[in-house]
């Protein structure tokens, strides 16, 4: 049996696919914004809509089946999801074998779309965290839950729900070491794959959509081509 090549690698595949050929306990953090919801941009008035994100294409009980069985003990897993999702998620977790630890708040720069005039103009988003086992320590400085980060703009990547790298930065060298794995197995357009370079981790990214697919590996070559010239530069002086 050939295995996977898991050690910064992207994959355009449906993660069920890819789940099963990731040995047993080789990740050290799973992180991830799932399609927990349909979705669909609509702010068409200077730019087109984007393509919408389907609920279809989120099999949870695989999903934290799987994550639980890659993911090493003490691990830590994040995973975005919102109000009318969160007790959904957070039951399928607790029966998975995960356990619960925190709500962080991701506080945005602007309110979000939904019923404009008959509900409350959402500004945030949730991230469930929680641990396999006992769970290893957080690194210091302790972060706050409450994580206020300007929201990407949708037209920027043509993707309807990209988080900012800078969040997921904070996440990954929250949770884990230079060096260590980390899964995204609903990379859209690969910003986890992004915060990993810029904070010496590896990733291993899985995005099942073409489109959004050849966008994330187009930033990461355009990373990977910049963080190379940087160190010439450095080299050189």
């Amino acid at each position: 049996m050939i295995l996977l090549d898991i050690i910064n690698k992207s994959y355009h595949a449906d993660n069920r696919e890819i789940f099963p050929e990731i040995p047993d306990e080789s990740i050290d953090l799973i992180l991830t914004d799932p399609p927990y919801k349909d979705y669909q941009s609509q702010r068409p008035v200077l730019y087109p809509k984007q393509k919408p994100i389907s609920e279809s294409e989120f099999d949870l009980e695989f999903f934290l089946r799987e994550s639980f069985r890659v993911l090493k003990d003490s691990g830590h897993f994040y995973c975005f999801t919102d109000h009318s999702k969160f007790p959904a998620i957070k039951n399928a977790l607790d029966a998975s074998g995960f356990r619960y630890k925190n709500c962080l708040v991701w506080v945005k720069n602007n309110h979000g779309s939904g019923d404009l005039k008959g509900d409350w103009a959402p500004q945030h988003e949730f991230i469930i965290f929680a641990v396999k086992g006992k769970g290893r320590h957080i690194n210091r400085p302790r972060p706050s839950n409450v994580l206020k980060f300007p929201k990407v703009k949708n037209e920027k990547y043509s993707h309807g729900t990209v988080k900012p790298v800078s969040l997921l930065s904070k996440i990954v060298e929250a949770s884990s070491e230079p060096g260590e794995l980390v899964l995204d197995p609903y990379a859209g357009v690969m910003s986890t794959a992004i915060a990993c370079i810029r904070s010496g981790r590896n990733y291993l990214m899985i995005e099942k959509d073409e489109d959004f697919f050849r966008r994330g590996f187009e930033r990461i070559e355009a990373e990977l081509s910049e963080k190379k010239s940087q160190a010439f530069s450095q080299s050189k002086t």
